[in-house]
């Protein structure tokens, strides 16, 4: 047996014409006859022989370009040589070279895959034999190769996820693969023998696509093509044209892939970024040690930056002042990479270094790994809205009129005083103002000029406080003064005189001079309270008795200050019960004309006559009516039973005398009250001209448009108009002259002294001059002496009421006192009956 070493038969099988050749033959001497024969031949031959099986077997594990077996061998046989061979690799030639061999054993050998056989006498047909078994042996392995590939080939496009369809030049779809139908919805009968318009939602790459591919060209591009159902969906499509051996296209590949969920979110991240971009709040994207990747437009404009300027060398210091960059690096990145997210708020330095105040989140944006990969940050300018808080906190602890606290400021600092009080064992005083006559000024000179009267009075107050006192404005035209660090009563004391002296000079306001003088009432910590509500409750019980005793008083608190209060408070209660209990009484005061003595009329007066506590003087409870409201429908009982009386004593046979009746501001600004005098007089059939509606000079000129309007319609009813406490109000006579009056009643403070004092003379004698000049009658209230009544019957006043002539008297005892003055009336200057 001849054997080449492995580096021999690399050599040869490199060589150009190289045969390796496998010789199954038990003689050498044919062996070599062979060998010799295809050398000869020009074939480069590397061989080997074996004569039996195991050799064989053994000699398979190289390779071989052809066998040559004989057939008939002592220890052998070709047939099972041949079986042995095709089984190792069926696409070796295998030629049968025998002396032996007949043509029925060589059919049968071709039958069994043997190529060729040739006789040992006759090697002739040799050489061409193995020249076409070669190749046609090549040609064999290069077909089962390509099967082979075309068989992955086939495979992966099956199994591939990509859609893949194959059409012919003129695009008619010929072959579609699974993934195609799992991405359009069409199954491969419906779309095959179509073209891909079944599946375009958009004609606006198809001319570009032809000429792409039609050219030879690839095709790429991402395209939007349209379900089975009808739904769009985005799909990155190559088209690429196959050729044959001329060069001459013969189908188009398509293959696509559905891209829409990358699309989507492309297309999402192209919105965000607009978003981003377009957003007025700062957004920036940072990693864990501050350094910017990304800043917005806004955020760059807040810092500084132009648009052009690159922010990868930028830190949080070079955008946030120092405080800020702490608090996000060592709180708030810690906050968020363990939580997700933070909240708080910040600064931004703007562009020359002012810290602008923003909310500000940070959220932690994580790795695949759990990590925290960076950090994203959206910050707020919260300039506005600072302001804005600021703004809202001041109205709501400020007064809107004079910028003085208010009482939500004035109890946080009255509290904080009484704690500083009490640790360093000092006085605290607390002084509730109440401006006198304001309502008067108000009313008089119009409610402007009260707003800057209030103003003016709120700057003087801040200009005589001390440094650590509050004075606010506690509702209305009262003011407070809380006085802390007191170190005994002198200090107050002389706050309060310097207070006094503030005031002396006037205000000027309304294009004149007013005097403000102030009701004081004053509580001290800790000796009146040792809380902020029970000394604001003692200093203003303080203030109302001080008010009680005159103009421009302070009063300091004591304790039965709150009995009275107490009292009011329970007056206030029984009050709202009263009107429908019946308590309710009119008294009458008699009117007399100077000239004759004779009665002329009544002014019903109203009296409570409470189960407990009897008669109830009219100063406590009338202002107790006017502030509740209830005066209005207790004002209608006193119209109204007036009126009944008068039809009684009519019915009765007595002598029927005018009835005056006192309307309260609350029930003449009342719109009904025309309409409800109009009811009263038709319903209890009471002339008119009996009924005298009393209204004071200051409600008069409140309103003088609205005022003259209502006198013209009770004008129109026929009762008489009365102006009550002439000379205490800011009467203009041009109105005055205007309205439809009747009756001019001087107010008792000008009757009083009218024997001792030459002004109230004066004042007296005037208004009776002007009343008459008016064509109106005068009448005197308050008349008590024969001194006073001489007087005015000196100066022609038409009429007196007051005690001189009678008290107020109960109904009943009106009858008796008509009879006795009928029978005794005062004539002249002597009183000849005292009833």
């Amino acid at each position: 047996m001849n054997t080449v070493s492995d580096g021999n038969m690399q050599r040869l099988a490199d060589s150009p014409n190289s045969l390796r050749a496998l010789l199954i033959e038990d003689s050498e001497n044919d062996t070599l006859l062979l060998v010799d024969y295809l050398e000869k031949a020009g074939f480069n031959l590397l061989w080997q022989r074996v004569e039996t099986e195991q050799a064989l077997i053994q000699a398979l594990q190289q390779p071989w370009d052809i066998v040559f077996s004989d057939y008939t061998m002592p220890r052998f046989n070709g047939a099972q040589a041949l079986t042995i061979v095709k089984q190792h690799d069926a696409d070796i030639p295998f030629i049968f070279i025998s002396g032996t061999i007949g043509e029925d054993i060589a059919v049968e050998g071709m039958k069994a895959g043997a190529q060729d056989y040739v006789m040992k006498g006759n090697l002739s047909r040799l050489v061409p034999a193995v020249r076409r078994e070669l190749a046609e042996a090549q040609a064999r392995r290069e077909r089962r190769q390509a099967e082979q590939t075309l068989r992955k080939l086939s495979r992966v496009i099956e199994q591939t996820a990509d859609s893949v369809y194959i059409t012919d030049p003129e695009g008619i779809i010929q072959y579609v693969n699974p993934a195609f139908e799992r991405l359009t919805g069409y199954t491969a009968a419906e779309a095959v023998g179509n073209t891909p318009a079944l599946i375009k939602a958009s004609w606006r790459d198809d001319k570009r696509m032809w000429e792409t591919i039609l050219s030879g060209q690839t095709f790429h591009e991402t395209l939007v093509n349209r379900h089975k159902d009808g739904s769009q969906f985005y799909e990155e499509k190559i088209i690429a044209p196959l050729f044959d051996e001329n060069q001459q296209i013969t189908h188009f590949v398509s293959t696509g892939r559905d891209v829409t969920d990358r699309v989507q979110i492309e297309e999402a991240r192209t919105r965000l970024l607009a978003i981003l971009e377009a957003t007025t709040d700062f957004v920036a994207i940072m990693h864990d040690d501050g350094h910017l990747r990304y800043l917005n437009k806004a955020g760059r404009r807040m810092v500084g930056l132009a648009e052009t300027d690159d922010v990868d060398h930028w830190h949080l210091a070079d955008s946030h002042p120092e405080w800020a960059v702490q608090q996000l690096l060592f709180e708030a990145f810690p906050v968020a990479r363990r939580d997700g997210v933070w909240e708080g708020e910040t600064a931004v330095l703007s562009a020359n270094g002012h810290e602008i105040p923003v909310s500000q989140v940070v959220l932690s944006h994580h790795g695949a790994e759990g990590e925290a990969k960076f950090f994203s940050t959206i910050a707020r300018d919260m300039t506005e809205r600072k302001r804005f808080e600021l703004e809202l906190q001041r109205q709501a602890t400020h007064d809107a009129l004079t910028g003085l606290p208010n009482r939500v400021l004035l109890q946080d600092h009255l509290n904080s005083e009484l704690g500083r009080a009490g640790r360093r064992n000092l006085l605290a005083a607390v002084l509730v103002l109440d401006i006198d006559n304001f309502k008067r000024i108000n009313d008089s000179l119009g409610h402007v000029v009260g707003d800057q009267l209030l103003c003016s009075v709120a700057e003087r107050l801040r200009a005589c406080q001390r440094p650590n006192d509050t004075v606010a404005r506690y509702g209305g035209d009262e003011f407070t003064i809380v006085m802390g660090e007191c170190a005994s009563m002198e200090n107050i004391l002389l706050a309060v005189h310097q207070l006094s002296a503030t005031f002396e000079t006037p205000i000027a306001v309304g294009g004149q001079d007013v005097y403000i003088g102030f009701s004081v009432g004053i509580a001290v910590y800790p000796h009146d309270g040792n809380d902020s509500d029970t000394l604001l409750k003692n200093a203003d019980a303080a203030m109302y008795r001080a008010k009680g005793r005159g103009r421009n008083q302070s009063q300091f608190y004591t304790p039965d200050m709150n009995v009275r209060g107490q009292e009011l408070l329970a007056l206030e209660t029984g009050l709202r019960r009263a009107l429908s209990r019946n308590e309710f009484e009119l008294y009458y005061q008699p009117q007399m004309a100077i000239a004759s003595g004779r009665l002329v009329g009544f002014e019903a007066l109203l009296r409570w006559n409470h189960p407990d506590k009897g008669i109830v003087s009219p100063i406590d409870f009338i202002p107790l009516l006017e502030e509740t409201g209830m005066i209005v429908p207790v004002g209608e009982w006193v119209l109204r039973s007036a009126c009944t009386h008068y039809r009684q004593c009519r019915e009765a046979g007595q002598m029927p005398f005018r009835v005056s009746v006192n309307v309260s501001s609350r029930q003449f600004g009342d719109q009904s009250l025309v309409e409800m005098v109009r009811q009263i007089l038709v319903e209890e059939k009471m002339p008119p001209e009996h009924l005298e509606i009393e209204i004071t000079e200051t409600t008069a000129m409140q309103d003088v448009q609205v005022a003259g309007e209502i006198f013209a319609a009770l004008d129109a009813l026929g009762v008489r108009l009365a102006i009550d406490d002439f000379g205490t109000g800011y009467s203009s006579l041009a109105y005055l002259k205007r309205f439809p009056l009747d009756v001019l009643k001087i107010d008792k403070a000008f009757v009083q002294d009218i024997e001792h004092d030459s002004n109230v003379q004066a004042i007296a004698e005037a208004s009776i001059t002007l009343g008459h000049k008016l064509g109106l009658e005068v009448v005197a209230e308050g008349v008590e002496t024969l001194e006073q009544l001489q007087f005015l019957r000196r100066h022609d006043c038409d009429m007196i009421q007051g005690y001189y002539l009678s008290r107020p008297m109960p109904r009943q005892d009106m009858a008796q006192f008509i009879a006795a003055h009928e029978a005794s009336p005062i004539v002249g200057l002597s009183r000849k009956g005292n009833v």
